[in-house]
């Protein structure tokens, strides 16, 4: 099989061998990948179960006993409205902003064509950014010593382990992608 078809995207490969030890722990990695999804499924049908066994009760805490343990289950309905935005979008014309609020994930899609006119809040909304700051300093807008005690550099490891599929398509990585040093 052609190892380009696993190659990752936007990264330099890593040529490290294999060693029988590292092949252990790949593989036992990706055996709790397998029981996780399989413990996540799981739990949902049991939550399904559970919301299905208070489903006449009112929203609230329920404080059972289950074998000499005290548990606390929460349980709440939600009504979730999803609109069709664009029928309400030309149905509506300049009425639709009257209906809308921000979205962070679109502002964050959008966000390079919004910066300006966020411009005048970034004092409040606003977080410092790495390369910012360098291009800052570099101007002369700021001087190096009025960081000094003032930020906290880490090295923060990424690290995600999926099973490989090949014509560059990829497994969701599992969640435990950050490690602090």
């Amino acid at each position: 099989m052609d190892d380009s078809a696993f190659a990752p995207r936007r990264a330099n490969r890593i040529e490290a061998p294999v060693t029988p030890e590292i092949e252990r722990v790949l593989q036992r990695y990706l055996d709790i990948q397998v029981q996780e999804q399989k413990l996540r499924k799981e739990k949902a049908d049991l939550q399904q179960a559970l919301a299905q066994y208070l489903e006449q009760a009112p929203d609230g805490v329920w404080a059972p006993v289950v074998a000499g343990t005290p548990v606390k289950v929460r349980y709440a309905r939600e009504t979730v409205v999803e609109y069709d935005e664009p029928v309400l979008r030309e149905r509506l014309g300049e009425r639709y902003v009257h209906v809308v609020r921000p979205d962070p994930r679109k502002i964050r899609s959008h966000l390079a064509e919004l910066e300006p006119l966020l411009a005048p809040a970034l004092a409040r909304i606003g977080t410092p950014d790495r390369d910012r700051v360098r291009a800052a300093v570099e101007r002369g807008l700021v001087r190096t010593e009025e960081f000094a005690g003032a930020f906290r550099k880490q090295t923060r490891t990424r690290l995600a382990v999926m099973r490989a599929q090949p014509s560059g398509a990829e497994s969701p990585p599992d969640d435990d992608g950050d490690m602090e040093r």
